[in-house]
């Protein structure tokens, strides 16, 4: 009898010991993620400091939870949204007004100013936001935008109304 309770007792603790180990080619596990890193998902603190947002009237509601919920999942950041009418939008990141991220209902817009990168377009074109080239903190922006593609602000797109099926 002690020899099975030794045996299972180890078994059930080498289940809790697994650990990633990168069973792709490039060091990434089978969904996709490096097997040393941390998810973005994560509560560890990955941006620190101010990510200016501006965005569509139309996503005030997503993009006060999404805010919410970024910052609690990067406590070093604060996330300082401005909302304006699609149209106006541009003229604003145009304009000087300092701005890391601009996310409109129109993303034929974002082509009316100068972005870092490609623009991310989400949901058959209902979405599109950027990192604009003018930001004081492109690495921050885009940790903000990455997190737009993740499950959780997914979900709240999705259930905020955003993501209509």
């Amino acid at each position: 009898m002690p020899r099975l309770l030794i045996f299972l007792t180890a078994l059930v603790l080498a289940g809790c010991a697994t650990t990633p180990t990168g069973d792709g080619a490039d060091g990434r596990n089978a969904d996709g993620g490096s097997a040393n890193s941390t998810p973005a998902t994560s509560l560890a603190p990955e941006a620190a400091g101010r990510i200016r947002v501006l965005a569509s009237t139309s996503l005030t509601e997503a993009f006060t939870t999404i805010r919410e919920d970024f910052q609690a999942r990067n406590p070093q950041v604060e996330v300082l949204l401005s909302y304006g009418e699609s149209a106006s939008l541009t003229g604003q990141a145009a304009g000087g007004e300092p701005v890391d991220v601009i996310a409109t209902d129109d993303p034929r817009t974002l082509g009316e100013v100068a972005v870092h990168g490609e623009p991310e377009i989400f949901a058959g074109g209902r979405l599109g936001v950027a990192v604009l080239e003018k930001s004081a903190d492109p690495t921050n922006a885009a940790l903000f935008v990455d997190y737009l593609r993740e499950g959780a602000a997914q979900r709240i797109l999705t259930d905020s109304g955003v993501f209509k099926p």
